[in-house]
């Protein structure tokens, strides 16, 4: 099974008056593919399991940073 992939982007964010600072995006992608056909020759999840890994990506980001609780 194909492993979800990152992509960080930096941002300057220079409103020209007091804000001076960088912005740092990180995304973390898990590709999926609904046709099982297809599904059985490139590896990647369903839409329900990449789901799956999203949220216990997400999860163990929140503990790692502190982030509060989803409701």
């Amino acid at each position: 099974m194909p492993e979800p992939y990152t992509h960080v982007r930096l941002i300057c964010c220079d409103d020209g008056g007091l804000n001076h600072r960088y912005e740092i995006r990180v995304s973390t992608f898990v590709q999926f593919d609904e046709n099982p056909g297809r599904r059985s020759i490139t590896g990647h999840p369903s839409k329900k399991e990449a789901e799956e890994i999203a949220k216990e990506i997400a999860r163990s980001e929140r503990k790692r940073t502190g982030a509060p609780v989803w409701k």
